[in-house]
């Protein structure tokens, strides 16, 4: 019984480790674009916000405290939408097939 026990844990172990460096892929990838995502989200935010601005100020004749507060609140939607895309690519089960694995050879040793 110590060595069928022995076994069945060395096979959820590989799998385990198997399925970590998967996620771990996984998570070091998205945690990696959404970084280049936000550094080129921040270079465009800047230009096109200079460019907004001007034209606010110039073309439609907006004072510059209020340009600058509509500016500002268009940055902060999208800064929620684009933190908020970021979030749900991080979010997910870890080590699903290990912790089914693991549920099912745990019913099959209890009898249940």
């Amino acid at each position: 019984m110590a060595v069928l026990l022995a076994s069945l844990l060395d096979v959820h172990m590989r799998m385990a480790l198997q399925e970590a460096s998967r996620e771990r892929r996984r998570l070091i990838g998205g945690v990696l674009l959404l970084g280049m995502g936000l550094g080129l989200l921040t270079t465009s935010f800047l230009l096109a916000s200079g460019a907004l601005l001007i034209w606010l100020v110039r073309g439609l004749g907006w004072g510059l405290v209020p340009a600058l507060l509509a500016m500002g609140a268009l940055d902060l939607f999208l800064a929620g939408i684009v933190l908020r895309v970021g979030g749900v690519l991080l979010r997910g089960p870890y080590l699903v097939k290990t912790r089914a694995g693991l549920a099912k050879a745990t019913r099959l040793i209890v009898g249940q």
